[in-house]
């Protein structure tokens, strides 16, 4: 591709290989949990099995509103937040600001309602909410999974900044492959060559990076954006911009400015504010935030997923007592600008869920052929020194890290559905993925020959697949009558994938599945 002198090349063969060889199986970690958190909200409604008919946020919420701010300290109605759970439910978060001692810093501090469609209230936690996932979520395992994408599980901010410097490693992972490779395009249609060499190590890599190129780029630099925006980026430009004042700084860049004017002034409905924002918008909302509910200085913003055609979040804003409607804000700032644009994308094209299911699909294809392209990198740098002892055994807690992760995830479903009826889900599905890393440890451990330990890992993924749809009606569930009778299809689906993808990792482990690349001949192409 370019006029690169021998030693250039050289040097940036060493970069693209070290790069993925410090920090590769922590980059793999995090792209395969990506792989999976873009379905999130699938996930979510899957595990959680509540039958859900709209979205609560599309439904009446204006009374169950009202009647919750009647039991509520009136200092907590400074600001109130509102978004769905999985079934018909509704989180209603009323709340205000002060330093949380535990932690030092100003936090989020009220009463937060889990309340049903009729208005029973569910649940009702009082305090230092964010403290304790179970006050705001309903699915552990999506949150689980969510978590081990976005921080490895660490604490915050060392999860993080840690993924951050992933993605930048992943960067400069994309550019020196790129910079190497003599022919990019050619790769991208690589084909069967004479003596059936495709199914070699190295042409699979090629045309599997060949492919991930752009994707590589796109989520490496948008993850360290966000990895960095909250840790970094933001407390500069509070420290810098605002002396330091991180609510000035929020105020500036994400709320609508409105005087100040405590008089006591009923809210306008929030069912015709709801309405309106959805028609205007083209699509349901998904969070509701009310400052100085009461007061005539109330405002109501209602944001919204991006609507067909639309790559942007949409921020509707009203007038809190006269429901007028403000405008749509920025993403970021006051007014629309490039950068605010810039800002606004970088979720949708992280999450790849701007076009739906169809684009999720994609994404999480794009990330599997990624970690793909981790893996079987790894396997080419090894197979390169495969005279040397300690590098044969890196290959070997390559493939136990490979397997590892799915199969601890796996684990992690399973003890979340155990723990469901009566125990705590939030412990035990972190638990459970530990459980799963260790018995792929140990097996590893047992198990010297890579291509045995590829099948017994094969059919322990199967078997866990093929469990987790049984366990999950198992333990109150709904069944796929009541799933097919209510229009519940992630219920349905999930399942139906789990079972074909634990039939087939069993039936290939077992031999029973003809695959064309064992007839290929195995050496690498140049």
């Amino acid at each position: 591709m370019m006029g690169l002198s021998q030693a250039q090349l050289k040097r940036l063969t060493a970069i693209h290989g070290w790069s993925a060889v410090v920090l590769g199986l922590l980059l793999y970690a995090v792209i395969a949990t990506g792989a999976v958190a873009v379905f999130a909200r699938e996930i979510g409604r899957w595990s959680a099995g509540g039958v859900r008919a709209v979205e609560a946020l599309d439904g009446r919420v204006d009374a169950k509103v009202r009647r919750l701010a009647a039991q509520v300290d009136p200092a907590h109605l400074h600001d109130i937040g509102m978004w769905s759970g999985e079934g018909d439910d509704l989180y209603v978060f009323f709340h205000d600001h002060a330093v949380n001692p535990e932690t030092g810093e100003e936090d989020d501090i009220g009463s937060a309602f889990l309340v049903a469609d009729d208005g029973t209230v569910l649940n009702r936690r009082d305090g230092w909410i964010w403290s304790e996932p179970a006050n705001w979520e309903s699915s552990a395992l999506r949150h689980f999974l969510v978590e081990l994408h976005v921080q490895l599980y660490l604490p915050n901010p060392w999860g993080l900044i840690l993924t951050g410097v992933l993605g930048l490693m992943m960067m400069a992972a994309v550019v020196s492959g790129v910079l190497m490779h003599k022919h990019v395009i050619r790769d991208l249609f690589v084909a069967e060559r004479p003596g059936g060499r495709l199914s070699s190590v190295r042409d699979r890599h090629v045309l599997s990076g060949s492919w991930s190129i752009p994707f590589g780029f796109l989520l490496a630099f948008t993850g360290s954006f966000f990895s960095f925006a909250s840790t970094v980026s933001f407390p500069l430009v509070a420290a810098v911009a605002f002396h330091g004042d991180a609510d000035a700084m929020g105020e500036a860049l994400f709320e609508t400015p409105a005087p100040e004017d405590p008089t006591p002034t009923p809210l306008a409905s929030l069912d015709y504010i709801l309405a309106d924002s959805a028609r205007r918008a083209g699509s349901p909302a998904t969070y509701v935030s009310i400052e100085n509910y009461g007061r005539a200085d109330a405002r109501v913003a209602v944001w919204h997923d991006p609507a067909d055609g639309g790559m942007l979040y949409v921020n509707n804003v009203y007038d809190g007592p006269t429901r007028a409607f403000l405008g749509a804000r920025a993403p970021v700032g006051v007014d629309r600008s490039a950068g605010g644009v810039v800002y606004g994308l970088m979720a949708p094209l992280h999450f790849g869920h701007f076009a739906g299911l169809l684009s999720k699909a994609v994404w999480g294809a794009l990330g599997v052929a990624t970690c793909f392209v981790i893996l079987s990198g790894f396997r080419l740098w090894v197979r390169r020194r495969a005279d040397q002892p300690q590098w044969r055994r890196f290959g070997h807690v390559v493939q136990v890290v490979g397997y590892g992760l799915p199969i601890g995830m796996l684990a992690s479903a399973v003890a979340f559905f155990l723990a469901r009826p009566a125990a705590d889900p939030f412990l035990w599905t972190p638990l459970g993925f530990l459980a799963g890393a260790i018995v792929a440890a140990f097996v590893g451990w047992r198990e010297p020959d890579e291509g045995r330990l590829g099948r017994r890992y094969q059919r322990l993924m199967g078997a866990l697949c093929l469990l987790l749809p049984v366990l999950r009606i198992g333990m109150g569930g709904m069944d796929w009558a009541e799933a097919a009778l209510h229009g519940q299809g992630d219920a349905l689906t999930v399942d139906l994938l789990l079972l074909i993808a634990g039939a087939w990792l069993w039936l290939h482990a077992s031999g029973r599945v003809a695959t064309r690349a064992r007839r290929l001949h195995p050496e690498p192409a140049e």
